[in-house]
């Protein structure tokens, strides 16, 4: 594949467009050094749309003169709402219709504060939704080939995409399996590498912020009982090292409250839940899930009122309530899904089948949606039990975007969701993409 090729989006691009983006510079540094300079004494003018309708990340062209290549100076908005733009080459720019965008005036604006020039589509964009899985980044070669790249994200790749987590500033902060800390920043322009793995961290599984977002939890999978357990990265070091916290337990998950920072996490060897005493800088079994080989993770609310017990290996999951008097997770109930019996089953409570549930999120309605894994789908988990399948084709592995059941993923990993945008962000493990699905 060649490097301008690599560079492009891959979903959606008609000839036309593809052929123009073959010589347009996909970074920064080459759009200002070998593109086109906009020249604030010419006008700037809009000749076409292409298309005039669609969703949420459809990729929109817009035709017309005097754009320029440098994105820094250029602004695009959709009935008044910003839109991403992804590159320029000075006579047409590629953007992504945003969220809820609505129908209206397509306005690009260009220049810096004393040299700025707008321009009108002559006609509208239409705004139509329906819900949708298409692919935010990553891609692989003619061979299924890909790499750990950092840069603007349609360049970035991805090995082992893991786990999923949202900072405050809904940035993206990804565990690539066996890999290290990865970083998707809020505009979904560029991605970069935090650390890899090693020193002691072999195999990073679980992510969970502090609730001040200044400190990062990280759990780490070893089968040494005076190994690495969780370590923590903080922001006064940028995320960008981390430092032991707890050793032993054979860890798979921890999470933190999300409104006191109280830390529970587990012991595969045993199955037990651990909280961790912050000032006494000790942790404290609470009790046992399950026999040993135990492989699961915690999972809170929003609320913080409880947390799913996700059992990965023994595919079901447990509901355990939290205790604000005592700060402690009480002893669980199993909720949905059958213990030691994997497969597909949509149904109520006991009677549904996973096939190694993993990282879930939740609605602002409670309701959780989870990575069946082998199942290679997404499952709904209604707040009364109730289980459906939400994304992907159950049993059914590959690469597909589309409508929400054509869709195809390949053991999908973690999952994360945006409320403001209506749009979740899933780790596609063996796909080794981000892929998006937009719900608004």
């Amino acid at each position: 594949m060649s490097p301008k090729l690599a560079c492009l989006p891959k979903r959606g691009l008609t000839l036309a467009s593809l052929v123009l983006f073959i010589f347009c510079a996909c970074t920064k540094k080459s759009t200002t050094e070998n593109g086109v300079p906009y020249d604030p004494s010419s006008p700037v003018t809009i000749s076409r749309i292409t298309p005039d309708s669609g969703g949420v990340s459809t990729q929109l062209m817009i035709y017309g003169a005097n754009f320029g290549s440098d994105t820094s100076l250029i602004k695009v908005f959709i009935n008044g709402k910003p839109a991403p733009v992804i590159g320029s080459n000075g006579s047409a720019i590629y953007v992504l219709v945003p969220s809820k965008a609505g129908s209206g005036e397509v306005k690009v604006v260009v220049g810096d504060h004393s040299t700025t020039q707008e321009a009108i589509a002559p006609v509208e964009f239409r705004y139509i939704f329906y819900p949708r899985v298409s692919t935010l980044a990553g891609f692989t070669d003619k061979d299924g080939k890909t790499a750990i790249v950092d840069g603007p994200i349609n360049k970035a790749q991805f090995e082992e995409p893991y786990w999923l987590s949202f900072d405050d500033k809904k940035n993206i902060w990804l565990l690539e399996e066996y890999r290290g800390l990865r970083f998707i920043n809020a505009d979904r322009t560029e991605v970069s590498t935090k650390f890899r793995t090693g020193n002691g961290m072999g195999r990073p599984r679980t992510l969970s912020f502090n609730p001040g977002f200044d400190t990062l939890y990280i759990t780490n999978d070893q089968w040494d009982w005076t190994g690495l357990s969780t370590a923590v990265a903080t922001k006064a070091d940028n995320f960008t090292r981390w430092t032991s916290l707890i050793y032993s337990q054979t860890t798979n998950g921890g999470a933190a409250q999300p409104q006191t920072g109280d830390y529970f996490f587990n012991a595969y060897s045993t199955g037990a839940i651990f909280k961790w005493d912050r000032t006494a800088k000790v942790s404290r079994e609470l009790y046992r899930i399950g026999d040993v080989s135990w492989e699961f993770n915690v999972q809170f609310a929003p609320s913080g009122d409880f947390a799913y017990i996700v059992v990965v290996n023994q595919h079901y999951i447990l509901k355990s309530r939290y205790n604000r008097q005592t700060g402690e997770l009480e002893t669980p109930v199993h909720f949905v899904g059958g213990r030691r019996s994997a497969g597909h089953k949509d149904g109520v409570g006991v009677d549904a089948r996973f096939d190694q549930p993993h990282q879930g999120a939740f609605d602002e309605n409670d309701n959780f949606y989870l990575c069946d894994v082998v199942n290679h789908c997404i499952r709904k988990i209604t707040p009364e039990g109730v289980v459906s399948t939400f994304a992907g084709r159950p049993r059914n592995s590959g690469y597909a975007d589309g409508a929400l059941r054509d869709a195809q993923f390949h053991n999908p990993r973690g999952i994360i969701y945006d409320q403001a945008s209506g749009t979740f962000y899933v780790a596609d493990q063996v796909n080794r993409r981000i892929r998006t699905i937009s719900t608004e």
